[in-house]
C-alpha cells in the first residue's frame, strides 16, 4: 500500500533526539490546552487500547506506546521529559496555514504516526498519541488510524475524536471553532486519505474480477 512503516526506537534513542536544537520551536505551542490534567481522551471505538492528549498526558498515565510529536512535560514541574516518547514524529501544527511543502510533510507524519498506533493495537499494547494541546496533529494520527486500519470514514473519525475530546477534558479554547481537528489543513488530510483507501480498494477489486 505504501504506507511507511514505523520502526520501534529506544527511548533513550528518542531522548536524545529531543535535545536537537528543534525543541525551542515546540515552546510557541504552549497555551491553556497543555495545562488540563489528565489531558488524555480514550478513544474505545476506535481501539480501547488507544489514547489522545496533550504534553502533559504522558507523565500522568501509564501506557506502553507514547507518540510524541513534541517533546512530552512534567504535570508537576512542567520540565521536559523525553524518556516519556517511545516513538518521535515531528511535525508542525500551522493552524491551517500551512503551505504545500508544509502539508506534504505533516501527511507523511500522519501516515507514519497511524502505522506507530496500528503495530502497537497489534501487539495488544496501550498506546498514547500526543502533541502539545491534543487537538490537532495527535488527533489527526488518530483519524488517520480509524480511517486506515478501522475502516471508519474521515467525517465520523473527526467528529468522535471532538466528541471524546469535549466528554473528558476541559480547557479554554476547547470549543468551536477550536478544539480537536480545527486545523482545516489536517481535517483535509484525513478526508485524502479516505479517497485514497477507496480508490485502492476499488482497484483491488476490479483486479480481483
Amino acid at each position: 500500500s505504501g504506507r511507511p512503516v514505523c520502526p520501534s526506537r529506544p527511548r533513550t534513542a528518542v531522548a536524545r533526539r529531543w535535545t536537537s536544537s528543534l525543541c525551542p520551536m515546540w515552546d510557541a505551542n504552549i497555551g491553556p490546552g497543555c495545562a488540563d490534567s489528565p489531558g488524555v481522551s480514550h478513544l474505545p471505538r476506535i481501539s480501547p487500547l488507544l489514547w489522545v492528549g496533550n504534553e502533559i498526558a504522558p507523565s500522568v498515565g501509564s501506557f506502553d506506546v507514547v507518540v510524541s510529536t513534541v517533546p512530552p512535560r512534567s504535570c508537576r514541574t512542567g520540565a521536559r521529559q523525553p524518556e516519556l516518547t517511545t516513538h518521535a514524529i515531528m511535525f508542525a501544527d500551522g493552524q491551517g496555514s500551512e503551505t504545500a511543502a508544509g502539508v506534504a510533510f505533516a501527511k507523511r507524519c500522519i501516515l507514519e504516526g497511524a502505522e506507530c498506533v496500528a503495530a502497537a493495537v497489534a501487539a495488544g499494547k496501550s498506546v498514547l498519541v500526543h502533541c502539545a494541546w491534543g487537538q490537532n496533529r495527535s488527533c489527526a494520527i488518530c483519524c488517520a488510524f480509524a480511517v486506515l486500519h478501522r475502516s471508519m470514514s474521515a467525517n465520523e473519525a473527526i467528529d468522535y475524536v471532538r466528541e471524546r475530546n469535549i466528554a473528558e477534558r476541559s480547557y479554554a479554547g476547547q470549543q468551536p471553532p477550536g478544539g480537536a481537528m480545527h486545523n482545516r489543513v489536517f481535517r483535509e488530510i484525513i478526508r485524502e486519505l479516505e479517497r485514497e483507501r477507496d480508490a485502492e480498494a476499488e482497484e483491488t477489486a476490479e483486479t480481483a474480477e
